[in-house]
């Protein structure tokens, strides 16, 4: 009887689609960023894909797993979840991907 292969050599196997790459737009402009508990703060925005951004702020609470709103110029909303944290620095995945055309433009206006 064989051993199952483990769970590394199973994923370096598998040639899996880059499905969630994105070209990252620079980009600077202030955004509110509200918790799913209510906590608030104003963090500075540094890029922004059709999946995510990049945030910084010395927001205690903006931790992994952390459930966003982020409220960006032009009143649009857009809710996340904060996938890691950095020195200060945070990245969130959007619930629901903004069209690719909708992050371009925003990236141009914003830097």
């Amino acid at each position: 009887m064989s051993a199952k292969p483990s769970m590394q050599e199973r994923l370096t196997k598998t040639q899996r689609p880059m499905t969630r790459r994105s070209d990252r737009r620079p980009a600077s402009a202030l955004v509110h960023v509200q918790s799913s508990h209510g906590d608030s703060t104003t963090a500075r925005l540094n890029d922004i894909s059709s999946y995510g951004c990049n945030v910084v702020s010395d927001a205690p609470w903006l931790r992994l797993g952390v459930f966003v709103s982020l409220s960006l110029p032009e009143a649009r909303s857009v809710h996340a979840v904060v996938r890691w944290t950095r020195n200060g620095s945070c990245g969130v995945e959007f619930l629901r991907p903004i069209p690719d055309a909708e992050a371009e433009r925003l990236g141009e206006m914003w830097n």
